[in-house]
């Protein structure tokens, strides 16, 4: 195995990516074109094409950008540090990976003979970048137990620590009427008002004080959710990466199938928008906008139900919530998937500390379990679905 390095998607032959690339949106070109010339983080970028006897048999998307080693900490002295000296926990490294949180790796092998030689040459790519630049860490995210690569990736000297997991509501019925008659009767009830607006006329449609619009993503629609964007950033607790108005006009401007959920409640004034991207049989939630400061948590739980039968109407298998609100997102039907990053500091005594201190900055995170269907019902085999569209096959 070989591989051929490019500095920039466009640059990447379409015979070589196109002819291997996987359905999930993060790995089209569309979304990394987007990725690059928005400068999400400010990161730059390496796409890698592994080949055997000159035929593709992989791929892998790295970056090169700056690391909060603090973000997922609560440790009352990592908060500490983070005061006294402010910039001691931001390290650039090289990433297997892009700056967006969406629960998602970049490494896609087309077999899985070749997942040990894959690591392997992705792990030197990555070393040989970082001398380059001078970034002390190599970090590999975000990857499932399922995955089947935690021991190759140690293998290479890395150590895993648990980040944030991801949540999907698997195997979706065909109907509106089959998905919410597999629940319990407490959560069937509380998915009546998102049963009834999903049932009405599209594109917009009431039920009772809520009204849901939806939209396609045009560029008008990305000015809109940017400040709607920047209210959910200026009091996120869990600040995962800051996108700029240009990525959303970026997305806007794609040939991506990127649409929105609008919800309003007419009785409050309050509003909530859902960004949404289809990638194959999979609908993924993205990003959420709020058009004020505060909102009824209720609303954001009613949008999510929306989404996902959002997800069953348009005849998805399954639906990816993201890696946040955990407690929203299982209590109207999905499943958390605990995630591992890989990190491997360069220099010989930050990678032993990183070894022994690494869970203060990477705790394990709870992954609520809420009953919410009946025996059978949807999400029973949420890794078999992971599996399907998120191993390296």
């Amino acid at each position: 195995m070989h591989e051929a390095i490019y500095a920039r998607i466009d640059d990447v032959p379409d015979t070589l990516w196109d002819s291997i690339a996987p359905a999930d949106f993060f790995f089209q070109r569309a979304f990394l074109r987007v990725m690059e010339e928005s400068g999400v983080e400010d990161a730059t970028y390496r796409y890698v094409m592994l080949l055997a006897s000159d035929a593709p048999v992989g791929l892998a998307v790295l970056s090169g950008f700056t690391l909060k080693l603090d973000l997922l900490s609560g440790d009352p002295w990592i908060r500490r540090m983070r005061r006294w000296l402010p910039g001691l926990l931001d390290v650039p490294m090289i990433c297997c990976g892009i700056p967006a949180s969406f629960g998602q790796h970049h490494l896609h092998v087309i077999r899985p003979e070749l997942r040990r030689a894959a690591v392997h040459r992705v792990h030197r790519c990555m070393d040989a970048w970082a001398d380059e630049t001078r970034c002390g860490m190599l970090l590999w995210k975000e990857w499932s137990a399922a995955q089947g690569v935690r021991e190759l990736v140690r293998a290479e000297g890395y150590v895993a620590l648990p980040t944030l997991p991801d949540h999907t509501v698997p195997r979706l019925p065909g109907t509106i009427e089959e998905f919410v008659g597999m629940m319990r009767s407490p959560y069937r009830r509380k998915y009546r008002a998102a049963a009834a607006l999903m049932r009405g006329p599209r594109p917009v449609s009431t039920a009772g004080s809520l009204r849901l619009e939806e939209s396609p993503f045009t560029a008008d629609a990305a000015d809109e959710f940017f400040r709607g964007y920047r209210k959910v950033m200026e009091r996120t607790r869990v600040r995962l990466e800051t996108y700029p108005e240009a990525f959303f006009r970026g997305l806007a401007r794609s040939s991506l199938d990127v649409r929105t959920l609008r919800l309003v409640n007419g009785a409050t004034g309050q509003s909530l928008t859902a960004l949404l991207i289809p990638s194959g049989d999979v609908l993924s939630f993205a990003l959420v906008a709020k058009d004020r400061a505060h909102y009824d948590d209720a609303l954001y739980t009613v949008l999510l139900q929306c989404i996902v039968l959002y997800g069953v109407r348009g005849r998805f298998t399954a639906v990816r919530l993201g890696q946040t609100s955990g407690y929203a997102k299982c209590s109207v039907g999905a499943q958390p998937q605990r995630l591992e990053t890989f990190i491997r500091m360069r220099g010989p005594r930050t990678h032993r500390a990183l070894a022994r201190f690494g869970r203060l900055l990477f705790p394990e995170v709870e992954t609520p379990r809420v009953s919410v269907f009946r025996g059978g019902g949807a999400g029973t085999r949420l890794t078999d679905v992971l599996v399907t569209h998120s191993e390296i096959q």
